[in-house]
């Protein structure tokens, strides 16, 4: 009997030492078993049959020689992975973001939990640094992989940077400051893979036509326009028809936000006050652009903590319409609340309106 128990002892020990290990991060034991890899991690199977799957950037090492070949340019990854996730969470995105763009071209179109974490924490990174136009791309990822119901704990501590119900970003409103990268933010929505998801096709022709109509550019056409019931696409949709080259479009979408806006301090608010007053102040008639004014300055009097971009070109847009409809004091006065509360906007690389005489 003791012969037997010692045999079996010696067997178990066998396995145990020809068994591949994956040593994880974060002080969590490893796990021995039979394993497999893919971009998106390491799949284990343990000798009792229980499988366990390790995203790569939880991985620190792993022991295998039969995947000895292929295993130095994964760990390389997963040291890359866990260092961008880990200075995002630590708030210190300045450095995460060049990783996370290298990492970003490998794992964009795929769908797991690697490519969510590679996705949304460029898209944290480029708001951070105030790049909107540069953080389109990654949040059209990042909803994508929300709808196919990917999800990831990894950012659970930080404050959310999706609505998931709109497929939208609270913070990327179809609104930008003159740019370059505009040229090349048409080309990149044009050629935005959605992997099949009409809804996100949708909206990335909608932000497509959006920067066309920020250059003055003929519009193309919007894909995906049957899917009226998704909330994302709806509410986008009027937002890009208020400033459509047909009257009868501007004026039944700005009439249609009016209806949906309320008083609370929620960011589909900002984005609608700040289309109807985009859309007022182009319209002929001084009446018209006075009322254009005022739905501007909701947004830096009602959100300018929650929405600070949008509230920097709220005060912008309304200082310049001031001036040309004559009121030099008033546009002055604004363009001071600009500096004085939004000092670090990035609307200041940019020429602001020059103080003017009366």
């Amino acid at each position: 009997m003791r012969f037997c128990i010692t045999i079996i002892a010696m067997l178990f020990f066998a396995q145990a030492i020809l068994a591949d290990t994956v040593y994880q991060r974060g002080g969590v034991p490893p796990i021995q078993g039979r394993i497999s890899i893919d971009d998106a991690g390491v799949n284990v199977i343990t000798e009792l049959g229980a499988k366990h799957y390790v995203p790569w950037d939880r991985v620190k090492d792993v022991d295998s020689e039969k995947l000895e070949q292929t295993l130095k340019s994964k760990l390389e990854v997963a040291t890359d992975l866990w260092r961008a996730r880990s200075r995002v969470q630590r708030n210190d995105t300045t450095l995460a973001e060049p990783l996370f763009e290298r990492l970003f071209e490998q794992y964009r179109g795929q769908t797991h939990e690697t490519a969510l974490v590679v996705a949304e924490g460029l898209l944290r990174c480029r708001l951070a640094r105030g790049d909107h136009i540069l953080a389109v791309i990654p949040a059209l990822e990042t909803a994508r992989l929300l709808r196919a119901e990917v999800s990831t704990d990894i950012y659970s501590m930080l404050q959310s940077v999706m609505d998931d119900k709109r497929s939208l970003c609270p913070q990327l409103a179809p609104v930008w400051l003159g740019s370059p990268l505009l040229k090349k933010l048409v080309h990149d929505l044009g050629e935005f893979d959605a992997q099949g998801d009409e809804t996100i096709a949708a909206i990335a022709s909608l932000y497509k036509q959006a920067v066309q109509q920020t250059l003055g550019e003929p519009q193309t056409q919007i894909q995906g326009q049957q899917l009226t019931n998704h909330d994302g696409v709806k509410f986008l949709s009027l937002l890009v028809f208020c400033r459509d080259k047909e009257s009868d479009k501007r004026n039944n979408a700005r009439e249609r936000l009016r209806r949906k806006i309320t008083n609370e301090q929620h960011w589909t608010n900002a984005w609608s006050y700040m289309m109807i007053g985009l859309s007022l102040i182009s319209e002929d008639g001084q009446g018209r652009q006075l009322q254009g004014v005022v739905n501007l300055l909701h947004v830096p009097a009602r959100f300018v903590r929650s929405q600070p971009y949008l509230a920097g070109l709220a005060l912008s847009d309304a200082s310049i319409a001031l001036k040309a409809l004559g009121d030099y004091e008033a546009a002055d006065a604004l363009g001071l609340e600009l500096r004085r509360s939004l000092p670090n906007h990035p609307i200041h690389l940019n020429t602001l309106p020059e103080k003017s005489s009366k």
